[in-house]
């Protein structure tokens, strides 16, 4: 297995706080595809309205904002992709530039997640697939805390026909049992934080093992653009933000998924 590192230009915060606006100013965006990290198929003046609706204290501004939103053709899918990580990035990159208080940014993601929760209830191939459905593991670290952005990427894998465990905060031994137990064809693994290695190191240690070194493991997030010694530091098989090459190198071959729901 050839080891991989895709390098960027991302800078690491510092901090609790500084963890919770790296992750909205960048990892959500970096966990979609391309298409959405470029912003094509955004309306600005929608991306304004959303973000002023999800950090507005009228909890029924959402609400409010459905019909527009119709009326601009704007699918769950694409708000999904699009609208709910770029709201992020800018929540978070407001917050550092001290435009809207921290108290603002927490509650904007959380509305962010239950409005991605609400659409997305539909996006399993958990129980459709059968027995030959791929399955994949999604590991967020105990210390992580952008969970909106494994959301984000666990929805756009149900949507390609991908089953998805999600192990939030996981203990090795839980981890563990739950690799022994069922036939994962990857693992990934999101992570943001410099200080989290070590324990990104262990979670790899603990999926190698309790598969007899069968299950290929994949890190994606914010640290995956920071540091070309991850995968040396972790023993993961591939460290990167692009998903196609994640599934690529966890033995998930593209072609053999259905083409991504884009509506």
């Amino acid at each position: 297995m050839q080891h991989e590192v895709h390098l960027g230009s991302a800078h690491l915060a510092e901090g609790s706080q500084g963890g919770v606006s790296r992750f909205a100013a960048e990892v959500v965006a970096r966990l979609v595809a391309k298409d959405a990290a470029d912003g094509s198929g955004l309306r600005e003046e929608l991306v304004m309205r959303f973000m002023a609706a999800v950090s507005s204290m009228d909890a029924a501004a959402f609400e409010e904002m459905k019909p527009e939103l119709k009326r601009a053709r704007v699918s769950a899918v694409m708000l999904a992709d699009l609208y709910i990580p770029e709201v992020a990035r800018r929540l978070g990159e407001a917050w550092e530039a001290d435009c809207v208080s921290f108290a603002q940014v927490t509650m904007g993601v959380a509305r962010l997640q239950a409005i991605l929760r609400e659409i997305g209830s539909g996006w399993s191939a958990d129980m459709a697939g059968g027995c030959d459905a791929t399955t994949l593991l999604l590991v967020l670290p105990q210390g992580e805390q952008h969970t909106l952005g494994a959301m984000v990427l666990a929805g756009r894998l149900r949507r390609m026909g991908i089953s998805v465990s999600v192990k939030i905060a996981p203990s090795l031994a839980e981890l563990a049992d739950c690799v022994a137990s069922r036939a994962f064809d990857g693992a990934l693994i999101s992570i943001a934080c410099e200080d989290r290695l070590e324990t990104c190191r262990k979670l790899v240690t603990t999926l190698k093992e309790a598969s007899k070194g069968r299950l290929k493991v994949a890190i994606g997030g914010a640290l995956a653009e920071a540091d070309e010694n991850v995968v040396r530091l972790t023993g993961a098989d591939v460290v990167t933000n692009d998903i196609a090459l994640a599934l690529e190198r966890v033995g998930v071959a593209s072609g053999m998924l259905p083409e991504l729901e884009t509506s």
